[in-house]
């Protein structure tokens, strides 16, 4: 239900890169606008590793939603890889995560998951590849909806659910949401 992200940032004098998870509203006009206007310094853009995986980014570290800082699960801390080529041969395969992001040369950029279907091939399955990483500002997604942003529209969206469920007959004290379970109140 969520668009999922990963956001890296690698060392300029290394070219070590970290990464870490973010669960909601990944698209370049959702996580990488925010990145965009609130990150796009390389001090402010390390914060964001500090913390591990995330639920969501906000405009500030303390608005961000991180797993182990705000959830009370155990922290994932950022991983690290020996180069931007590593971290995506790493990522092959994962048809979840539809956009990376990655800080380098003190700018933002994306790489957007595709896909093809293959019709000559034994079962016609589909491969799933990133694009080349290019900068979040000249992204298509991000110039055509910048200014239709809603801030944590997901997140909003996925707050709902709840009273949803509750409208169906499910007990409000029940309910979990993001990666919970919803059950229903014995009559």
């Amino acid at each position: 239900m969520s668009t999922r992200s990963n956001i890296a940032i690698e060392d300029p004098k290394t070219k070590k890169v970290k990464v870490i998870y973010v669960h909601s509203d990944g698209y370049p006009y959702g996580v990488g606008k925010c990145l965009v206007d609130h990150y796009n310094k390389r001090d402010v853009a390390e914060l964001l590793f500090q913390h591990g995986d995330a639920s969501y980014l906000g405009d500030t570290i303390d608005e961000c939603s991180f797993y182990g800082r705000d959830w009370d699960r155990k922290e994932d801390p950022a991983k690290t890889y020996r180069d931007e080529w590593m971290y995506m041969d790493a990522i092959k395969g994962d048809i979840f995560i539809e956009y990376i992001y990655i800080f380098k040369n003190n700018k933002w950029h994306v790489a957007t998951q595709k896909h093809t279907t293959v019709k000559d091939g034994y079962d016609r399955g589909t491969l799933f590849y990133y694009t080349k990483f290019e900068p979040v500002i000249m992204n298509k997604e991000y110039i055509k909806y910048k200014d239709k942003h809603e801030k944590h529209a997901e997140v909003k969206m996925i707050s709902q659910i709840g009273s949803l469920l509750k409208g169906a007959g499910f007990s409000g004290d029940n309910i979990q949401i993001q990666g919970g379970n919803a059950k229903k109140k014995a009559n």
